[in-house]
């Protein structure tokens, strides 16, 4: 029989998991979530192919439909990785004998054959003692779990058991991000990207900004998550894009720029992203060659199975596709023959000691040089001293964006810093 590959289903999970924490609460029962990620897929679809991996995927739901006798516990959470509800949990340490049967019966079952790179799964677990806990706080419990197994710092049960309820200021910060998106209350902030062959900045990024009432700012990485977490991922990067859509309106006249959003590696796959940027182009008459969407390097190798059509379809509109933060995740030249990006950024990490040579030295020339050969531009983020901007462009890199030219601005500076810079040269 040939097993079909599930839909990813995040909406759903995260339905199933609140509903299972009511009843939980209601009841007094203590619910467990694993959470399972088959974390080197990517490097086996990429060794033995696409259908090699989309089988391993297939097998791994069946097997693990076949431990429980609830349909409504398992799913397909995202691109490799799998969500499984343990609900009326009467003794929590019996999440220990369900992580080593889930352990066992993936390895068993997912065995590719000698020779073969076997399949490495890593769990993520939460235990939410009488439900105490709100579902998006028991996901992040679990997420927390599964961030540490990957790095190798397994989390024992009993740190597992002893999970506190959310403290009055993430129950608050909840309540504010949902108010905030509701009444578009974020802000974009503007930073900008200097042409190294022209010295102007034509481009710039668009950067997430939550300022509360007390005038603090809440951290976009924190933001982010507590979308992804309560399922509004989607939600909030329809806000950014929009948002950057109808400024880059608002400018087309004044400011000659292009503007780039970052979109989480989670959406990349979503069927809905290339008609949310086509709609936006549409209601805002912005030219498709002005806007760009910065993603991460993990988000354009993951899934092939509907990334990289939506990718392909995105970059049909016209629109700049970025590879965010290259060189920090799974860096393949393989998957340079194919991917549909046209722009490849540098992270920061390997700019920070460049001018010091050495090891980012050698390895920032070989990015340059292999995406030329492959025609994309080369934008190095981070740049905070002219030597390293001097070096970068002596090196053909393309662009660069740093606090040595300015940290991301608001709009109002944003068009005052373009007025004083935009007909001189930067470098």
């Amino acid at each position: 029989m040939t097993l079909g590959l599930p839909r990813i289903e995040r909406e759903a999970f995260l339905k199933a998991l609140g509903l299972r924490v009511r009843e939980g609460r209601h009841n007094g029962d203590t619910v467990g979530l694993m959470l399972i990620d088959l974390s080197n897929l990517a490097r086996i679809n990429h060794s033995y192919g696409f259908d090699k991996g989309d089988l391993i995927i297939a097998e791994a739901q069946e097997a693990l439909l076949g431990v429980t006798k609830l349909s409504d516990t398992v799913f397909r959470s995202g691109s490799r990785q799998f969500a499984y509800i343990l609900p009326g949990l009467n003794n929590p340490a019996f999440i220990a004998l369900a992580m080593n049967r889930v352990q066992t019966l993936l390895e068993d079952a997912l065995m590719l054959g000698d020779g073969v790179m076997p399949i490495q799964v890593r769990l993520g677990v939460a235990v939410n003692k009488a439900s105490k806990l709100s579902a998006l706080d028991m996901l992040a419990a679990a997420e927390l779990s599964l961030a540490d197994a990957k790095k190798g710092k397994e989390r024992n049960l009993e740190d597992l058991l002893g999970m506190e309820p959310p403290s009055e200021r993430e129950i608050e910060l909840e309540r504010l991000f949902y108010e905030s998106l509701h009444n578009n209350a974020f802000q974009l902030y503007y930073q900008p990207k200097i042409n190294l062959h022209t010295g102007r900045p034509d481009a710039a990024e668009a950067l997430l900004r939550w300022q509360l009432e007390d005038g603090s700012f809440v951290s976009p990485e924190y933001a982010v998550n507590l979308a992804e977490n309560s399922g509004r991922g989607y939600a909030l990067a329809k806000w950014i894009v929009h948002r950057a859509m109808r400024q880059a309106r608002e400018w087309q006249d004044t400011v000659d720029v292009q503007i780039a959003v970052n979109i989480q590696a989670s959406l990349v796959a979503n069927p809905d992203l290339h008609g949310l940027v086509k709609d936006s182009l549409a209601i805002w008459g912005v030219s498709p060659d002005k806007f760009a969407l910065e993603i991460t390097e993990g988000g354009f190798i993951e899934d092939k199975e509907s990334g990289f059509n939506n990718l392909l379809n995105l970059r049909e509109l016209g629109t700049t596709l970025s590879i965010d933060d290259f060189g920090t995740g799974y860096s393949s030249l393989s998957y340079f023959k194919h991917i549909p990006a046209d722009e490849l950024k540098i992270d920061k990490s390997f700019i920070d000691n460049l001018i010091e040579g050495g090891h980012d030295l050698e390895l920032v020339k070989i990015m340059i040089y292999i995406a030329h050969q492959f025609d994309l531009t080369v934008v190095a983020e981070g740049v905070e001293d002219r030597a390293t901007c001097d070096l970068l462009k002596a090196l053909g890199c393309d662009y660069i964006q740093g606090y040595y030219f300015s940290k991301p601005l608001s709009v109002e500076n944003y068009e005052a810093w373009m007025r004083e810079n935009k007909d001189r040269s930067l470098i």
